[in-house]
């Protein structure tokens, strides 16, 4: 038997990394652009800070405009990246992910949301699987890239799900307290929250077991005086007209 043979092409059949697994190497390249940041003195790391650090430490390319939802992408595959704060990260069994805003009034011409919210939510949910094919129908998946911060940026836990296609039937709406849009699936398990105010879409995953955890040594912030002498400033740079 010959087996399968070697193809010219066959990297962009293969993802990059297994599924989770993220190479010990990409953690080192994302600790280190954290280190960066607390250094000059940021004090937290935003979704769009968080797709530039992803996108270099696998060597990827992190798109100006979102396609769909993919953020970054790299060998026909790609990523919809996002970031959430955590007291404790390392112990954190689930975590909500804003999606985005899903608005039904645009796309769909709902006026009054909540005069049927089972039709809402259809069109929440649609509207969602409509950005999954979007980046599907030009790269081979798409994978959500979640990193679980603490609040002093020293803990973090990362975690990868494919992002699926969901099956609106198979969701179940109700108005909670706060008047926003809760799906359940079948069991009563709260997965989904959808807000009319802002029309933002939240999805709730647990962590996996697998689940990648790692810290980093919090380094000083430089000082005004430090950096301003390293950069070698001198008053010849300021020019006054």
């Amino acid at each position: 038997m010959l087996g399968n043979p070697r193809l010219r092409d066959s990297h962009l059949r293969n993802r990059p990394y297994p599924l989770g697994q993220l190479p010990n190497e990409s953690i080192y390249s994302i600790g280190r652009f954290l280190a960066y940041l607390i250094a000059v003195g940021e004090n937290d790391l935003s979704g769009e800070k968080w797709e530039k650090i992803f996108s270099e430490s696998i060597s990827g390319s992190n798109l100006s405009r979102p396609l769909g939802l993919a953020d970054v992408v790299k060998d026909s595959f790609s990523w919809s990246v996002k970031t959430v704060k955590n007291k404790e990260p390392h112990i954190a069994k689930s975590v909500r992910i804003i999606s985005g805003r899903n608005n039904v009034t645009y796309s769909y011409g709902i006026d009054n949301p909540l005069a049927d919210i089972s039709l809402t939510g259809e069109a929440v949910i649609s509207i969602f699987n409509e950005r999954i094919k979007t980046a599907k129908s030009e790269y081979k998946d798409i994978t959500n890239a979640i990193l679980i911060r603490s609040h002093d940026l020293t803990s973090f836990t990362y975690f990868e799900k494919e992002a699926e296609i969901i099956d609106p039937k198979s969701v179940k709406w109700v108005l909670n307290k706060r008047g926003n849009l809760e799906g359940r699936d079948e069991n009563g398990i709260h997965l989904y929250t959808w807000q009319p105010n802002g029309s933002q879409f939240t999805i709730i995953y647990n962590v996996p077991d697998n689940a990648q955890k790692f810290t980093i040594r919090k380094p000083d912030s430089l000082d005004f005086d430090s950096v301003i002498d390293l950069i070698g400033f001198d008053k010849s740079w300021v020019n006054i007209n």
